[in-house]
């Protein structure tokens, strides 16, 4: 499943599967129905109730925490987080995807295509319960070409035995695009 993720559908959300006779193309009222604010909110304060049928897609993403005066914030990669949520707090193996989204600089819930930066206080100071774990909500879906590669893990966060794959713990995607189709940074420091 984890393979045809990278080769064929790209990563759904709950409501894509559950919607899953309906070609995403065909489903544009649909889909773009099912995103709103109050959506988003119970996604990220209330997954349990919408797990099922959720719009969006709950992605890793590094954070800054602040730790109090004159101690240094805590960093926290991206990475780890992602562990965290793909091992469910090391309680199962799970995947994890490398992918880039393009998130907006101000809440756009309702907007397709564009990823909303949940934990950023100053966007969404609503979701502050949570903001330490560093998350970015997808809509609808990833499309395959924006994620790099999957990797198997263990409970612990350690690659998972390299037989899944033939041989490696990773699977890159050979059709992956990177962010750089869409930047306009010419150079960074």
């Amino acid at each position: 499943m984890a393979e045809r993720i990278i080769t064929d559908t790209g990563l759904l959300s709950n409501w894509a599967i559950a919607n899953g006779r309906i070609a995403l193309a065909s489903a544009q009222g649909a889909s773009q129905n099912a995103l709103s604010a109050a959506a988003l909110d119970d996604h990220v304060n209330d997954y349990k109730k919408v797990a099922a049928t959720t719009p969006y897609i709950s992605l890793g993403a590094g954070c800054v925490e602040y730790q109090g005066r004159n101690l240094p914030a805590a960093v926290v990669p991206a990475l780890a987080t992602a562990l965290n949520f793909a091992t469910r707090g090391g309680k199962t193996s799970g995947y994890i995807f490398r992918l880039w989204v393009v998130t907006t600089p101000k809440p756009a819930a309702e907007i397709p295509g564009l990823a909303e930066d949940v934990r950023d206080l100053k966007l969404f100071s609503g979701f502050h319960k949570y903001h330490h774990q560093g998350e970015v909500t997808a809509k609808l879906y990833v499309p395959r070409r924006q994620i790099a590669w999957v990797m198997k893990v263990d409970a612990q966060g350690d690659p998972k035995d390299a037989s899944w794959t033939g041989g490696d713990s990773v699977i890159p995607n050979t059709d992956f695009v990177g962010p750089h189709a869409v930047s306009n940074v010419i150079g960074s420091l």
